[in-house]
């Protein structure tokens, strides 16, 4: 007898060799011994994962000389003939080449007739999408009321494509890809029984080529040993298989080093290699994918590597921000994605490199708005150092690391005369008893452990400045965006949180309210542009309102749990 092929040599021959099935296995296995056979099953999955192989058990399992049994003897003839694939009682069909209605119709005479030898007589359908839709009509009466010795085991890769009506009469078993540790154990076994030395690498090498196919994984190895002729390494592996996964780690590490120049020397010896291009940038997007898992703390269980590899990785990314290889994974994916349709996939690649090599790190918003809000407060500092007492010091400067508001200085109202209004500098304080004293420099206080806690609602705070503190009462009087915003300041999450700030420092404080304060310096001197200013303001103060009761900006309030900073006139600019 001739040579004969891995993946047919070390097909399994009972559920108990079957690799990485468990499901279907324990569940026929169960229904065997319990005598609830179906007469018809679907078996639906990816290629190579064992459709066909565990259709041939069942069969076995059902006509065995010892059975029916979810152990079949493999001695008996039953069993030796369908293990040969010539059992006159299990007839296998390719339904790729039998799409038409006389095929089924055939199947239809001879189904009627009794088992020659076996229990039943079990028809096994491979690839049943194919089958055309009379055809799949044609199938419909027997598979609804079969004979007693007939069952139907279908196998196929698309189930999506089966009528409802024969899917709805099977018991429709979905094969899972095997995993990278099963193929790599199932592996290692059989080459022990050859004889074969390999090496981890080569074995993952083969491992993560057959995408959780064993038979592709068998054929890949088959391919391995003809070239190799005894050891495998996976140097070897790879380079015969065309793979280019040894020169995939040393390729990222110049990615990350910067060094476009050693990248894409790397490509050219890939290329001249024989390398698929589109493989090696394949191979580039896995190994990126695998580095951000490693820096989130994952492993082996998301990642086809041995642990020597994980490790590996976890040394070469350690320094490198997460967002970065995001940003490098994306570069990559865009690369392979045009390869399909540009002529020239190579030059897409390298000019891909030496963007990824001259990446500038990312820099955190946080970190931008931080540096800004530095700038703000030293030009505020210089500006006031300059101005005495035409503009005081800022009421409530707001720590760094924050990024909602606008305004980082705030200003208290400038003195005015008018009667009935109170007005302070830094050195003011509102007189509105023995115990308020100190409220200005309370207020600042409360100011800053709002901010802590929700920057939104300090921005519009930021023009505040108290009016006075009288029988557990806090007014707060506002001016400029203050004023704009004193409906979202009004709401009652944000008022809850500045009463519970307020009672730090007041401890006997039972309301804060606020009211709209027109801006003294708007005031010119002159009743009618004073009039026309308040006018104004009381506009605004409308549109604003009108803005916020709309239904879809409240929408957007509530489900992206944000705040109204800022009311824009398109149309005015």
């Amino acid at each position: 007898m001739g040579y004969q092929v891995l993946a047919r040599k070390w097909r399994p021959r009972s559920f108990q060799e079957l690799t990485g099935q468990e499901h279907v296995s324990t569940t026929i296995e169960n229904a065997i011994k319990a005598n609830r056979i179906a007469h018809a099953y679907l078996f639906s999955g990816v290629r190579g994962v064992g459709k066909t192989t565990v259709a041939r058990i069942l069969a076995k399992s059902l006509n065995c000389s010892d059975g029916p049994t979810a152990a079949p003897c493999m001695t008996c003839d039953s069993c030796r003939e369908i293990t040969d694939g010539f059992s006159v009682d299990v007839i296998e069909i390719d339904g790729a080449s039998h799409t038409g209605v006389d095929s089924i119709r055939e199947l239809q005479e001879n189904a009627q007739y009794a088992p020659m030898r076996g229990r039943y007589k079990i028809y096994i359908i491979d690839e049943v999408h194919m089958l055309s839709t009379s055809a799949f009509n044609a199938l419909l009466k027997i598979l609804e009321e079969p004979p007693p010795h007939l069952i139907f085991i279908f196998a196929t890769t698309e189930p999506h494509k089966i009528p409802n009506t024969i899917h709805s009469r099977c018991q429709h078993f979905q094969f899972r890809r095997i995993s990278y540790r099963e193929i790599v154990e199932r592996l290692r076994f059989i080459l022990k029984e050859e004889g074969i030395e390999a090496g981890e690498d080569a074995l993952s090498v083969v491992a993560r080529s057959s995408d959780g196919s064993m038979r592709d994984a068998l054929s890949l190895l088959d391919q391995a040993i003809s070239y190799t002729g005894g050891s495998l390494r996976g140097e070897d592996v790879s380079w015969i298989l065309g793979l280019a996964d040894n020169m995939t780690t040393p390729f990222v590490r110049h990615i990350l080093d910067k060094d476009s120049a050693k990248a894409l020397l790397v490509i050219k010896d890939a290329i001249d290699g024989g390398y698929d291009v589109k493989q090696f940038c394949s191979n580039v997007v896995g190994y990126m994918r695998d580095l951000i898992m490693v820096r989130l703390g994952m492993g082996s269980e998301v990642i086809d590597l041995p642990e020597e590899g994980i490790a590996e990785m976890g040394r070469m990314s350690e320094n490198v921000q997460v967002e970065d290889l995001q940003r490098l994974f994306a570069i990559f994916s865009k690369v392979l994605d045009e390869m399909k349709w540009f002529p020239y996939p190579r030059f897409s690649l390298e000019m891909a490199v030496v963007r990824a090599a001259n990446m500038r790190p990312v820099v955190s918003v946080d970190e931008i708005l931080d540096r800004l809000a530095a700038l703000e407060q030293r030009f505020a500092n210089k500006t006031l150092g300059t101005d005495n007492k035409a503009n005081p010091p800022p009421l409530s400067p707001l720590p760094q690391g924050e990024g909602k508001s606008r305004d980082r200085a705030v200003f208290p109202p400038p003195l005015t005369g008018g009667e009935g209004e109170q007005g302070f500098s830094d050195e003011a304080e509102v007189r509105t008893g023995p115990s308020d004293s100190n409220l200005t420099s309370l207020w600042k206080n409360i100011l800053n452990d709002i901010h802590n806690s929700k920057a939104s609602l300090a921005s519009y705070l930021e023009q505040g400045f108290p009016l006075g503190y009288d029988n557990g009462i806090l007014t707060v009087g506002l001016n400029g965006s203050g004023a704009l915003f004193i409906n979202l300041i009004e709401r009652k999450d944000s008022k809850d949180l500045i009463l519970r700030i307020a009672r730090n420092y007041l401890p006997e404080v039972a309301v804060v309210t606020f009211t709209a304060a027109a801006p003294a310096a708007k005031n010119t001197g002159s009743p009618a542009l004073n009039e026309y200013v308040a006018v104004a303001h009381e506009k605004r103060q409308e549109e604003v309102e009108e803005a916020f009761s709309e239904p879809i900006v409240k929408d957007a309030i509530d489900i992206l749990n944000g705040e109204l900073i800022e009311l824009r006139n398109i149309k005015g600019g």
